[in-house]
């Protein structure tokens, strides 16, 4: 499974452990979004004007930050020291593994006309 490195804005020490100055993240799996039910971090809900919004749950970025975090990395225990800034480096990478996957699973678009642009003759 590939690993995500996020870069934080500065370095920071743990008053018990390594410097560290960014968090490895693996990517979700079935069983964490799934079978475990945290469910997708966002989702868009009507607004009453006919429109949409986009609604974000910190918990469950939480939730994915604390399985997702590599052993080895800084630790879930030390994003504690984190600055916002970088907490939300962080959340904008749990949701992107969300996003990214929405982005490539729509479906291809087909064309019925010939690479320049005409339209193929029918074998009548």
């Amino acid at each position: 499974m590939a690993e995500h490195v996020v870069k934080l804005s500065r370095r920071y020490e743990p008053p018990a452990g390594q410097p560290f100055d960014s968090v490895v993240l693996r990517e979700p799996t079935y069983v964490d979004t799934y079978m475990d039910g945290l469910g997708i971090p966002e989702e868009w809900q009507p607004n009453g004007q006919g429109g949409g919004m986009l609604i974000t749950y910190p918990t469950t970025i939480d939730a994915y930050l604390q399985r997702l975090v590599k052993v080895g990395s800084p630790g879930y225990e030390n994003l504690a020291l984190i600055s916002s800034l970088d907490g939300k480096k962080l959340a904008d990478k749990v949701l992107g593994f969300f996003r990214e996957a929405a982005a490539t699973t729509s479906p291809p678009t087909t064309s019925s006309s010939g690479s320049d642009g005409t339209q193929p003759a029918s074998s009548e």
